[in-house]
């Protein structure tokens, strides 16, 4: 009988230790295994956590994405993948580079906003976070062979609503742009207006290529708080917060910048991320439950700058409002 008893603890602490083992492989980072995914744009709607994100395909030698996708979640480590919710199949305008996008919110309606063509941006709608979305106004809705002021690569769409109702589109590729939104959101509202990264001295940060320096390190391309590309807009204490990355040399990484207003301009702050094992650096931050959380993408399960993988990690504040720069892990994060 004794023996027998102490089989069954045997069998019993096995089977607690799977099951912790299993626990702990469902929350490493990457958090998406099963496809390459990049570009994280993190929401919360309705009290779950959903992704957007670029889809590279298992052979992509390039950024030749089709398609996009949205994860979802109510604890950080099991997602739900609800598939391509929009593609380029899905825009009579547009037939390459399906990049980085973003998605908000309004009166229960869920808008897409998503750049082709490298010169183009779009905007599509659904009734539900997991779409199907549907192209809203048959054109785009920032096209730079129009409208050259849109910058050289208008791409990375943002999208941030403050506290008053006003939306805010934020793009651009070297250089940052900003525009409002009307209320139906497929809408723009006045012009576009440039939006200025300065340090705090108040010297505006612009981007540079030195070819003098051959080495590619972000020196070259005009220093830590240039901006290179994919802005992410969020509000903490009354701030405004702008996440960016400075570009894609070999120290590059995802960066900040505060401001006391939305149109900016954006004083460079400092890191928020160590740099990661990719070209390309393009995050989001949230604030689920009583956290913040980071979400970004490496080249962990590939090796390859084309097939990239989403992770996520805790942010975390200072007391003086600064962001503690976060070291990419491969736990991830648990709610529990």
């Amino acid at each position: 009988m004794l023996v027998r008893k102490g089989r069954n603890m045997q069998k019993l602490t096995v089977f607690f230790i799977l099951c912790l083992i299993c626990s702990f492989a469902v929350a490493e980072n990457p958090i998406i295994k099963h496809i390459y995914t990049a570009d994280a744009a993190a929401h919360v709607f309705n009290g779950r956590v959903y992704v957007y994100t670029t889809h590279d395909t298992n052979d992509a030698n390039y950024f030749d994405t089709v398609d996009w996708h949205v994860f979802s979640s109510d604890n950080l480590e099991n997602w739900t993948d609800h598939g391509a919710i929009f593609s380029l199949d899905d825009i009579s305008w547009a037939n390459k580079w399906a990049w980085a996008p973003d998605c908000a919110e309004r009166d229960g309606k869920y808008y897409f906003y998503y750049p082709v063509e490298r010169t183009k941006m779009g905007v599509a709608v659904s009734d539900k976070p997991t779409g199907p979305f549907k192209d809203a106004i048959g054109k785009p809705l920032i096209d730079n062979a129009i409208e050259p002021f849109a910058g050289p690569e208008p791409i990375d769409p943002a999208v941030f609503i403050d506290d008053d109702g006003q939306a805010y589109l934020y793009f651009g590729c070297r250089e940052l742009r900003i525009v409002k939104l009307k209320e139906n959101m497929i809408e723009r509202k006045g012009d576009l207006h440039e939006v200025k990264i300065i340090d705090k001295e108040g010297t505006t940060l612009k981007w540079k290529d030195n070819p003098e320096i051959k080495e590619n390190i972000q020196k070259k391309f005009g220093g830590d708080g240039v901006f290179g590309e994919a802005p992410w807009v969020f509000k903490y204490k009354g701030k405004y917060y702008m996440l960016y990355s400075n570009g894609w040399a070999s120290d590059s990484t995802l960066i900040y910048g505060i401001s006391d207003d939305p149109m900016g301009p954006f004083t460079y702050m400092g890191k928020v991320m160590t740099p990661v094992d990719c070209w390309t650096s393009h995050g989001s931050i949230i604030k689920f439950r009583e956290y913040w959380y980071i979400f970004y993408h490496t080249m962990e399960l590939s090796k390859n700058n084309y097939r990239r993988c989403i992770c996520v990690d805790r942010l975390v504040f200072n007391e003086d409002g600064t962001i503690k720069i976060t070291t990419p892990t491969k736990q991830g994060v648990s709610l529990k």
